[in-house]
């Protein structure tokens, strides 16, 4: 029995799993609670960009966490990680829409080529 190398097994494994994801699976849905996550991680993003610009230190304390003998708030360390978060949930959202528009416009083609036959 012919051995296949481990880059060929991957490449099928990758395959087979955009094969499931493409091809099988309802891409508005899909589309749809991405952008639903998208939102969300976007309104935390700004809910805690509000929260930080209020919790930041100013006068004695932020002269305190200059010459670090006190530490940041919390929210004020995060808030960069969460907006980043939203943009790259963001992104996720614009591909998965896109890929539901153009699995949308061949499915239409596919419905056209049937009724014109």
């Amino acid at each position: 029995m012919k051995t296949l190398p481990k880059n060929s097994i991957i490449c099928s494994n990758a395959t087979l799993f955009s094969t499931v994801i493409f091809n099988s699976m309802n891409h508005d849905t899909i589309a749809t609670r991405v952008e639903h996550i998208s939102m969300a991680t976007g309104i935390l993003a700004g809910l805690s960009a509000a929260g930080a610009a209020l919790a930041e230190p100013t006068g004695m304390d932020a002269i305190g966490v200059w010459l670090g003998i006190s530490d940041e708030p919390l929210i004020v360390s995060i808030a960069p990680l969460l907006g980043a978060l939203a943009t790259v949930c963001g992104t996720v959202s614009g591909f998965t829409y896109f890929v539901a528009q153009r699995k949308r416009g061949q499915t239409r083609n596919e419905t056209e080529g049937e009724r014109a036959d």
